[in-house]
């Protein structure tokens, strides 16, 4: 990747003005931008705005586009609210210095199907704001993207629910053959899967099937595993075939789904 011309802006006004007016690609991290080998005309870098954050804010929890894996994989509030849900979801993304680097904004924002994160963040019903005032489903936001350039200043979160993710990998620091998130919310039942290898979709009929019953039977929880690999597509590389990850696909939707259940 090679950046022309390089700005640090500090104010959430004059980056958006930046990305939008003149057509510069904001930076995050950088952790994944970096892996590609296009040349980026105007880097925006977002270091300077006040984005790392993690805080409570009425009956939601706010996630700057800045935080980094790894204050996610630390952070109290987040285990007060969620247990270890976001530690099992980033602990496996290669290594701490790494942790260290990707951003949360980054990953919504990167839309990548490989990411362990952004499967999680859907199944918690999570909406991400970009600047200066818009508010957008991150699961539609994935699934459609954006119409213009824009700022992805922070992600919102319920202020609690019951998850737990569960992925294949071939290797502990490889990146996951298959992955899904399982969400009790207090009201329904959320199912998000990732790495099909395309990017991470919700599964309406699973859900469907789980109704609001935090403790469904044995026999409804194997027809909602069951039912969330028939409704999704699935491709090859790589790392695994079509068929492989559908064949996976139930066993670790039936096993967060149990797992949340007790």
């Amino acid at each position: 990747m090679e950046i022309l011309k390089y700005a640090c802006p500090q104010s959430k006004d004059e980056a958006f003005r930046l990305i939008r007016e003149e057509h510069g690609t904001a930076i995050g991290g950088a952790a994944w931008l970096r892996t590609n080998t296009k040349t980026i005309a105007l880097g925006v870098d977002l270091a300077g705005l006040g984005l790392e954050y993690v805080r409570e804010v009425g009956d939601h929890i706010e996630i700057g586009a800045m935080t980094t894996y790894r204050e996610l994989e630390t952070n109290p509030l987040l285990r007060a609210r969620f247990g270890a849900l976001f530690e099992t979801t980033v602990s496996h993304v290669v290594g701490v210095q790494l942790r260290n680097i990707i951003t949360v904004g980054g990953t919504a924002a990167g839309r990548y199907g490989f990411s362990d994160l952004n499967t999680t963040l859907c199944a918690l019903g999570a909406q991400v704001v970009f600047y200066p005032d818009q508010t957008m489903d991150l699961a539609q936001f994935i699934e459609r993207g954006a119409k213009v350039p824009f700022l992805l200043e922070k992600v919102l979160l319920p202020a609690t629910a019951k998850g737990t993710y569960h992925q294949m990998r071939i290797s502990e620091n490889d990146f996951p053959i298959i992955n899904t998130t399982a969400v009790w919310t207090g009201s329904e039942w959320r199912i998000a899967v990732g790495s099909r290898p395309a990017a991470t979709r919700l599964c309406p009929k699973a859900m469907a099937l789980l109704g609001a019953d935090l403790h469904p039977s044995d026999d409804i929880l194997a027809s909602a595993a069951r039912a969330a690999a028939d409704e999704l597509q699935f491709g090859s590389d790589i790392r695994a075939s079509a068929e492989y990850r559908r064949e996976i696909l139930p066993v670790l939707v039936r096993r967060a789904l149990m797992e949340v259940r007790e």
